[in-house]
Parts: C-alpha cells; structure tokens; sequence
C-alpha cells in the first residue's frame, strides 16, 4: 500500500494538482489498501493464525477510522464529534498554512501606538460621497500595489473558518492600513479623513459612537484620537458546499478610536 501511495505521489509530482485534488486521490489509494488488509486478516482466521489474524482486524479498523475522516474532510464538508484529528494536530503541532491566527499580519498604524486596552471600535457611518471616496482611495492604494491579494496566505480551511464567522473573507484580509489617516472634530461632530498622503486626503464618514457611546457624550467625558483607519472589502471569496468563489464586496473603513479620560 505504501509503496502505491508513493508512486501516486512521484506521479502527481508532475502535475500542477492543489492539495484537496491530491488528498481524494490519496484517500482512494488509501481506501483499496485498507480493504486489503481486512483480507489479509481473513486469510489469517483461514489459516488458523488467529493472533495475527486478530492484529491484522485491529490495524484495519484504525485505518478504517482516518479513512472515514478523510472521505468527510476532502468530499464533504460535514464533520463528526468524534474527529479526534485537533487532539493529533495539538501534539505535532498545527499546520502554519491553516492557521487563521498565526497567518493573521500585525497591523502597525502610523500615527502612534496605543495600549489595548486604551482602544475601542468607532462606529462609522459614511454617506454616498464619502463611500465614493473610499471607493476612489482604494482603487489609488491598488494601483499602488498597496492593497495584498492573497487572503493573509489562508488555506481553504482556514478561510472557511472566517466565511463561517464572518460571511465572507476579503483578499486583503485582515484589512490594509490606510497610508496617510485623521480625525477632525467640528461642532461635536467627529470626521475621518484619509487617503494617499495629507494633501489628497478625502471625508470617508463620521463617527456615530465609541464603543457603545454616543460620540458626543464620549467626547465629553474622553481625549479621543484615531488609533488606525483600516481598508476592508473588494475581491473576497464566499463558501459554497464544495468550493470556495469570488465575490466583489463594497470598500469600507474599520476605525479604533484610542481615548483617555479628561481630569
């Protein structure tokens, strides 16, 4: 059997096949080989050698479990409460390809860094020019090369992960920085401006709360200033049962507001 799965995998060496074609190959391979050896148990009992026989039916019922595993995992997308496979993973160590978490880039704002826990999420809301002019910045940033396109190097599985939290993954996961950012207050109205540098910068919406305040009971109880405006959307992928798809999501701003109380 090992020696088949090797001249499967010297074979497929020549081809261009991604890592889910090559695992239903493997798992078929892996399949006729298990088969194999519940006959070989057989002739075992026949031949009154029943230790062996009885060692042979052990061996086939543990390969029999991975190979049910693998038949959900690469040609479904159900799993079972009895896949003990993260229990593995955790002892050898998980793959860095699937890993949502450590595939996920460090952010770094360029205006200052802030504590964690001196930062909350500004709810942001843009009207039809200010959404027309984060559509404008990101296709500038793009033209730049400043936007990645490579989903965070997620795989498939990862990525699944995300769609099942979030509904969709954008190629620039987790979000590209904006080059040049700032907030203006102005009759207790707090705007985001942004863009390629300060002389290009443009609105991109108005913060409606801090947190869960309101903006202006936040501006008269907090110091408040931008921490990062972060770009999200455009060309994103979708799950389907079988595959992941492209999909083209609207840009939008993601906004922590770093603030202090006034003494």
């Amino acid at each position: 059997m090992f020696t088949l799965l090797d001249l499967v995998n010297h074979y497929l060496g020549y081809f261009t096949t991604n890592s889910k074609v090559k695992g239903r190959i493997y798992t078929a391979v892996g399949a006729m080989g298990v088969w194999y050896l519940l006959y070989l148990a057989y002739r075992f009992f026949v031949n009154g050698r029943i230790l062996r026989g009885s060692l042979l039916v052990a061996i086939f019922l543990v390969l029999l479990y991975f190979v049910i595993l693998n038949v959900l995992y690469f040609f479904t997308k159900k799993t079972t409460k009895w896949d003990i496979s993260p229990k593995i993973e955790q002892i050898v160590g998980q793959p860095h390809e699937e890993s949502a978490q450590a595939a996920t880039s460090v952010i770094i704002p360029a205006n200052g860094l802030y504590e964690r826990q001196d930062v909350m999420n500004g709810v942001i809301d843009s009207n039809l020019q200010q959404r027309t002019n984060i559509e404008a910045i990101a296709r500038e940033m793009t033209d730049l090369n400043l936007i990645a396109q490579d989903y965070g190097h997620l795989g498939e599985q990862a990525q699944r992960q995300i769609i099942a939290q979030k509904g969709v993954i954008n190629a620039n996961h987790p979000g590209t920085i904006l080059p040049y950012f700032d907030m203006q207050e102005a009759d207790g109205t707090l705007t985001i401006l942004g863009g390629i540098n300060q002389l290009q910068a443009r609105e991109l919406g108005n913060v409606s709360r801090v947190g869960l305040t309101p903006t202006e009971q936040a501006l008269s109880h907090y110091r408040l200033a931008v921490a990062s405006v972060v770009l999200t959307g455009g060309p994103s992928h979708v799950a389907t049962r079988s595959e992941l798809i492209d999909d083209q999501q609207p840009y939008q701003i993601r906004v922590e507001i770093a603030y202090m109380r006034r003494f």
